[in-house]
């Protein structure tokens, strides 16, 4: 919880705002920010797009992309982030997708664990690569915790 602290308390120096889509950690993000305080100066809203028919219908990803490279993949987080500018007014966008189950799109290359994190801030994307081990709850922990962390390296500074 330390890094959300951390997060909420840089956004409302800055007084920025934030939204999130949240794939892989289906809402768990934004759970834990609500439990900090301060948390409402600045986090607009989330969407929970786990299903590949709301990435589509909600955010507006094409499903092509979705094809060609699969839900849990670093393309489609990247226009989640921002097609999520269209849905909710913020000042920072911010996705993440990844494998915290078998049963996905895993590979040699892409094991369960592998998280995908894009935030989409002043007209630029930033991009995040990670592979955590543990157990589903072990790996959306870690996963919220690198999305927090991450925000803050982009706005931060």
């Amino acid at each position: 919880m330390r890094a959300a602290t951390r997060l909420i308390k840089i956004l409302q120096q800055k007084k920025y705002t934030l939204a999130l889509a949240e794939s892989v950690t289906c809402g768990l993000a934004a759970h834990q920010l609500s439990l900090v305080n301060g948390t409402s100066d600045v986090l607009q809203g989330g969407i929970t797009c786990y299903s590949i028919e709301v990435k589509c219908s909600l955010l507006n990803v094409d499903n092509k992309l979705i094809e060609k490279h699969t839900p849990e993949s670093q393309q489609v987080t990247d226009e989640l982030a921002k097609k999520l500018r269209r849905v909710i007014k913020a000042d920072i966008h911010a996705a993440i997708t990844g494998l915290a189950n078998k049963g996905g799109s895993e590979t040699k290359t892409k094991p369960v664990g592998t998280i995908f994190i894009s935030v989409y801030y002043k007209r630029r994307l930033y991009r995040k690569r990670k592979v955590f081990r543990g157990t589903a709850l072990v790996i959306h922990k870690k996963a919220c915790e690198e999305l927090y962390n991450f925000i803050v390296e982009i706005a931060g500074s």
